[in-house]
């Protein structure tokens, strides 16, 4: 029951959250300056071409009912068609680059768990020591760090100072991709990593302190064994939910790191789109955005309802 009250609970947000965007990002792109048509026909353009391309693309209409279309629309599922890419689906447009952005996002989480949960590990077993106060202290500098700024700074140092990986660009088949996928993905999990090392930090503090592990310690139970079975799975718990709740500020941050290595993800696609005001693009790029976060959360909280005992006892 508690697993289908959290789908129920989340499939009406991401009714909400579809509702919002919409209706947002149509009235916002109508109000950024320029003129779909004009550039798409040019500057030269006569006024009676411009009329006939607005009138094609549903521009002469009121705003209210260009809403209320693709409202309809996304009811249907159909996200509109391409404004720049005449007669082209929204839909197969985006999708190769959403499919580039899943997978840097996909990385960068498993990078920084690989990295973040055995540094706050660590940085627990070693409390108020100076390899704690450092590691806290570096910590913060990199959740400071902007992602553009860390993309910046990984690839002049491992691409270009040392050749240890392509400088940009994208294979175009798999695995390939592998080798133009790591570096920025390392770039983007500079954010999440060190969120994770912090909290696992707290965490296992938390843990160290509780009545079972000075139980299992006066048994004689090994360190190692405390710390891997008593402290470690405590320690986990809050990290799914960060991850889960941090979805959509890793996903913003891999179309900004996108642009630095010059992916062909939704960063590339958002730009273009901007460029040639094709607002369909642009919504539905801001769609799948918005949505990808709900469902992160969701899967975030079934994980929880798995992994948790507790959860399940208290439903």
């Amino acid at each position: 029951m508690m697993v289908i009250r959290a789908i129920a609970v989340r499939a009406l947000q991401i009714g909400i959250v579809a509702l919002f965007v919409t209706v947002g990002t149509n009235l916002l792109v109508r109000v950024v300056p320029g003129d779909p048509a004009q550039t798409m026909l040019g500057d030269r353009a006569s006024p009676e071409s411009l009329a006939a391309l607005r009138h094609e693309l549903g521009l002469d209409r009121a705003v209210l009912q260009q809403v209320q279309g693709a409202l309809g629309r996304l009811l249907q599922g159909d996200l509109g068609t391409s404004f720049a890419y005449r007669g082209q689906e929204v839909t197969s447009l985006i999708g190769p680059a959403l499919v580039v952005t899943g997978s840097l996002a996909a990385m960068a989480i498993v990078f920084s768990l690989l990295g973040g949960v055995p540094l706050g590990l660590w940085l627990a077993m070693v409390r108020r020591s100076e390899a704690d106060l450092l590691g806290r202290l570096s910590t913060t500098i990199l959740l400071a760090l902007p992602s553009f700024m860390a993309g910046l700074i990984v690839l002049y140092v491992v691409a270009l100072r040392f050749g240890l990986a392509p400088a940009g660009g994208w294979a175009g088949s798999w695995p390939a991709n592998l080798e133009y996928l790591w570096l920025p993905a390392i770039a983007l999990s500079l954010y999440l990593g060190p969120l994770i090392a912090r909290t696992v930090r707290q965490a296992a503090l938390d843990a160290l302190g509780q009545p079972f592990v000075e139980a299992a310690r006066t048994r004689g139970v090994p360190r190692y064994r405390i710390v891997f079975c008593h402290v470690l799975p405590n320690a986990l718990l809050p990290v799914i939910t960060l991850v889960g709740f941090n979805a959509g500020i890793l996903v913003s941050g891999a179309v900004t790191v996108e642009t630095v290595f010059a992916l062909p993800g939704l960063g590339a696609q958002l730009l273009q789109a901007m460029g040639t005001r094709d607002f369909p693009v642009v919504q539905g790029i801001a769609l799948l955005t918005a949505l990808a976060v709900v469902v992160f959360n969701l899967l975030a909280d079934l994980l929880n309802i798995a992994v948790d005992p507790r959860l399940r006892r208290s439903a």
